[in-house]
């Protein structure tokens, strides 16, 4: 097959089991081709992928160390590896190639030259999730975590327009494509984080705007990232020992959300699961799920599972949490914006102690007026969009409250804190019961005294004398 494009796709060190596998599947239907894989978590080039593969770091696509270690703490090891997939692009273009992006769970079964030269005549090519026209949601079962109400229906079609019309599992860029390149770079840079609720699917949402932005080419037909929303009313088809689909054969498989320790379901994700077929009711794509998941295992991706990348935790061993994450994004964002200082990034010199004294620290601009929040814990309550609705002024009037509710929830098991951010439990308050009597006490003593300064008490005054010296007399009093 031609080698006038290049392969490439982006692995950390836990899935490179994957990297070997897609490579090598490449390598089987374009033996003179070539094929890069950009490791984005391994600065000290411990890991490799194949011998006829092109290894990269981020410094060899130009990513210099201090943006690495930005990238590197904001994001967790997959979105970290989301945003370097257009960088990694832009790296093949701009050296002169046309660059055919391919993620690594993926199984080439074919000839991508034809995406190559899509990509060479109109700059991009884009292949979407699904072109099968999918039934109305009433046909689904609720979204997971609703109430289960029809009205609560989540299907295959609110599934893609939420995930992204385009997969940017495989899309091919030409030397036209670098303005969309640099459009998607910018995005990627800060804003690669998986959070639908805010229209943000790392780096494949936004492909949807591409078709309104940029010339581009759309690959419909059947064949080309196939995974199981292309399953709903179709099987995988086998002649002898290649795979099709629709009657055309398949080039390449994406096995979204698979677990090959678990071949025996297409999708690990419950909410996908609900709307996919299962593997039973899909024997074709089950055997090749099979056939897969063998040699992903095969590759080692017991071992690699099991790997610990530096960017995954500080170097006294902390664990980097998304709590951390999300306050370090927002320091970096208020200061890259010319609103304050430069966070510490402990990738730079190492420092985790300093870094953690950081997120201990108040909020900065706290009213001293209220208990004082840390960085660590605004971080969890701009993370979640629950806890900001139950305490929306934080750090402020809600600060309290806030701070008396975490050990419980956490206790519960409603949010997940290290030991160090727990705060202390509040002291029992006074009981509700007794500070209602002592409220309608008070209100009963001012009335009374309100009263008593009154002109007509002040007038009845000897009445009620001879009132109480009669009562006296009667009793026999003197």
């Amino acid at each position: 097959m031609s080698a006038d494009f290049v392969a490439c796709t982006v692995a950390t060190r836990r899935y490179l089991a994957q990297a070997r596998v897609v490579a090598d599947s490449f390598f089987e239907h374009h033996p003179q081709g070539r094929f890069a894989v950009l490791i984005p978590d391994d600065p000290e080039h411990e890991s490799t992928v194949d011998p006829r593969v092109e290894e990269l770091r981020p410094p060899d696509i130009g990513i210099d160390g201090s943006e690495l270690h930005r990238m590197a703490l904001i994001y967790s090891s997959q979105e970290l590896a989301c945003a370097m997939k257009g960088r990694l692009g832009r790296h093949m273009v701009q050296r002169g190639d046309t660059a055919v992006l391919v993620d690594g769970d993926m199984l080439v079964l074919g000839d991508l030259t034809p995406l190559a030269d899509a990509a060479r005549r109109s700059g991009v090519a884009l292949t979407p999730h699904s072109t099968t026209r999918n039934a109305p949601p009433d046909r689904y079962p609720p979204m997971i975590g609703w109430a289960p109400r029809l009205r609560n229906a989540f299907g295959v079609d609110q599934m893609l327009v939420r995930a992204g019309t385009f997969n940017a599992g495989l899309l091919a860029v030409g030397p036209g494509g670098l303005p969309f390149l640099e459009w998607w770079n910018e995005r990627t840079a800060r804003y690669c984080v998986l959070a639908p609720g805010r229209a943000l699917f790392s780096d494949q949402g936004w492909l949807a705007l591409v078709p309104t932005l940029f010339d581009c080419h759309v690959v419909r037909e059947p064949g080309w990232n196939v995974n199981g929303y292309h399953l709903a009313d179709r099987d995988v088809e086998w002649e002898g020992d290649r795979p099709q689909v629709g009657g055309e054969p398949i080039r390449c498989f994406h096995f979204i959300t698979f677990d090959p320790f678990a071949p025996e379901r297409l999708s690990r994700e419950p909410n996908i699961a609900a709307v996919w077929p299962t593997a039973a009711e899909r024997p074709g794509a089950a055997r090749l799920c099979r056939q897969y998941a063998e040699r992903v295992l095969a590759a080692g991706h017991e071992a690699a599972q099991e790997d610990v990348a530096p960017f995954e935790r500080l170097a006294d061993g902390t664990p980097l949490d998304p709590n951390m994450r999300t306050v370090y994004a927002e320091a970096l964002l208020r200061h890259e914006a010319g609103r304050g200082e430069a966070p510490p990034n402990p990738f730079d010199d190492g420092g985790a102690e300093g870094f953690l004294r950081w997120l201990d620290e108040p909020w900065e601009g706290q009213d001293k007026g209220f208990p004082a929040v840390s960085r660590y814990l605004v971080g969890l309550h701009t993370r979640l969009d629950w806890v900001y609705g139950s305490f929306k002024d934080v750090p402020g009037a809600d600060a309290e409250r806030y701070l008396r509710w975490l050990p419980e929830a956490v206790e519960r098991g409603d949010v997940d804190l290290p030991e160090r951010w727990v705060p202390p439990p509040a002291p029992p308050g006074p009981d509700p019961a007794l500070l209602e009597l002592e409220d309608r006490y008070r209100d009963l003593l001012a009335a009374l005294e309100e009263h008593r300064s009154s002109r007509s008490w002040r007038v009845t005054a000897p009445l009620r004398r001879a009132a109480t010296l009669a009562r006296r007399r009667g009793s026999g009093g003197g």
